[in-house]
């Protein structure tokens, strides 16, 4: 058998296979009215077809997967998140406008206290075991349901006892009382939308109850109408429908606000309060982070690079452990270790520290963990550093009578700065988004008390952008944390490019 027949028919049996998952999730994309997803699977099935069974460019078959994940996974969620900033997108404001005006009038339903219960029967459909109820409402005809459609049907006089109870009906098969409460999960969740605006529900496994919205919406107006009180509503500028006395009817719709998202962070005190303070730890955690950590790598780095010293590697591996460890299991250990009174740390020194719920103990706490994590890091490339600095330049100082310490002061030290300095500058972006850390440690805790739960004494902006996202104390707010995360990207971005020139001036590039 020919190996190189079989290898390009597996080929093409693994590619058209992906297309046609592809195109089967973009026909459910499709359908469910997600445009740009539908569009991107319909374009990659086709970019697959294209590259993998006509082209012949070698390169495009090993960059297209990359390309495409990284549409699916970076960019497409960047615009998205972009997009999601300029709306009012958050609880009770996620549905379209008629899904939302829906919504109001399906909830608004009250009781018709003048109206009777209506007596009604439950069948199943002999051929798909649906459910279905029968009753008579506003004639002598019968009504057939499933909660979805209704419908006239005819039943022969025969089949109908002196009570109006119906004993049988061709296709279906009637339930009596003790087989109909085996269908009591599907009865509660059963309502009846009549063309007149009533609504239909059991009330028990022999009545249905008689409601009507107390809001009618007018479409040509665009305006919803208590049929109660007479107050009109009508759409803001934020989604929802307003009275004249400014009271708002839930649930909104998602709608575009513009730049308010933005404009909020600084006009609004409840967010520009702790937003401030976040703000400031934010830079106090990340410089701090790496000034010490670097420190503490420099030393070491020092200290091992002694010709004299032995058991070189065996210390070099120990100081190389935490990278090791997973920073989820080692944080969470920290965490037991910081308990106040029952931790190791506080019984070891017979001590009673609020190391957790204390804010400067937790933000010390916080710097622990984090030089713990990051110290490695930094010992590695001082180390590197160290080693790669000519060995003549250290001998002619030596030579010309320079001391051990304006040595390391004027030749060690500005040598590994200017090695290093683009990583530093890469290790403050990282510490100015390290979510980890500060989420698994604390929380973000001790929380502000004049933060209404979003923000504590150690989140930095990422922690605090998630809590607006996901805080369940006030529901998700997705509009102004994506706000946020936009700042956040700009402030990483405006730093790290601002410290890359700096270390390029150093280098006596222009």
């Amino acid at each position: 058998m020919n190996i190189k027949a079989v290898s390009k028919g597996s080929k093409y049996v693994i590619s058209f296979g992906v297309i046609l998952l592809l195109l089967l999730m973009g026909t459910k994309l499709f359908q469910d009215k997600a445009w740009f997803l539908a569009i991107f699977f319909y374009l990659s099935a086709g970019l697959i077809f294209y590259t993998y069974s006509i082209s012949e460019n070698t390169p495009g078959k090993y960059l297209l997967p990359g390309v495409l994940l990284l549409t699916l996974f970076h960019i497409y969620p960047a615009f998205y998140s972009g997009a999601v900033a300029f709306t009012n997108d958050s609880n009770g404001h996620q549905l379209s406008k008629e899904q939302a005006i829906a919504a109001i009038v399906q909830d608004s339903k009250v009781p018709i206290d003048s109206q009777e219960p209506i007596k009604y029967q439950v069948l199943l459909e002999n051929d798909s075991e649906k459910l279905f109820i029968i009753f008579q409402y506003d004639s002598q005809d019968y009504w057939l349901s499933d909660g979805k459609t209704v419908k006239s049907v005819m039943i022969d006089s025969k089949n109908i006892l002196m009570d109006g109870t119906i004993k049988e009906i061709d296709g279906f098969a009637v339930l009596n009382t003790e087989q109909a409460q085996g269908q009591v999960s599907l009865l509660q969740n059963l309502v009846i939308n009549l063309d007149s605006g009533l609504s239909l529900q059991p009330q028990d496994l022999e009545t249905l109850e008689v409601s009507q919205p107390a809001f009618v919406y007018n479409k040509t107006k665009d305006e919803l109408v208590n049929t109660f009180s007479g107050e009109i509503y009508t759409p803001n500028d934020n989604g929802q429908m307003v009275s004249k006395s400014n009271e708002a009817l839930y649930p909104g719709w998602k709608a575009n606000v513009g730049w308010r998202n933005f404009s909020s962070i600084i006009t609004d005190k409840e967010i520009r309060r702790p937003l401030l303070a976040v703000l400031v730890w934010t830079f106090a955690n990340a410089f701090l982070l790496v000034f010490f950590s670097f420190l503490m790598g420099l030393v070491l780095a020092l200290i091992f690079n002694f010709p004299a010293l032995r058991s070189k590697r065996f210390y070099r591996t120990i100081f190389i452990i935490p990278m090791a460890i997973p920073s989820v299991l080692s944080i969470l250990v920290w965490s037991g270790l910081f308990t106040a009174e029952t931790g190791v740390i506080d019984r070891l020194f017979n001590i009673s520290t609020p190391w957790l719920t204390h804010p400067w103990w937790a933000r010390l706490a916080v710097l622990i963990v984090e030089l713990w994590s990051t110290f490695p890091y930094m010992f590695l490339i001082t180390t590197g550093a160290i080693q790669a600095i000519p060995g003549e330049i250290l001998e002619a100082a030596e030579i010309d009578g320079a001391s051990a310490l304006k040595s390391f002061t004027q030749i060690k030290l500005p040598l590994v700065v200017r090695t290093v300095a683009p990583l530093l500058v890469a290790s403050i972006a990282m510490a100015l988004n390290n979510f980890g850390a500060i989420y698994l440690l604390t929380g973000g805790g001790p929380t502000f008390s004049n933060s209404n739960g979003n923000a504590g004494a150690t989140d930095i902006l990422i922690s605090y952008t998630y809590k607006l996202a996901f805080n369940a104390q006030e529901g998700n707010n997705y509009g102004l944390a994506s706000a946020l995360s936009i700042l956040n990207f700009l402030m990483v971005g405006i730093i790290s490019i601002y410290g890359l020139r700096k270390m390029k001036t150093m280098e006596g590039i222009n």
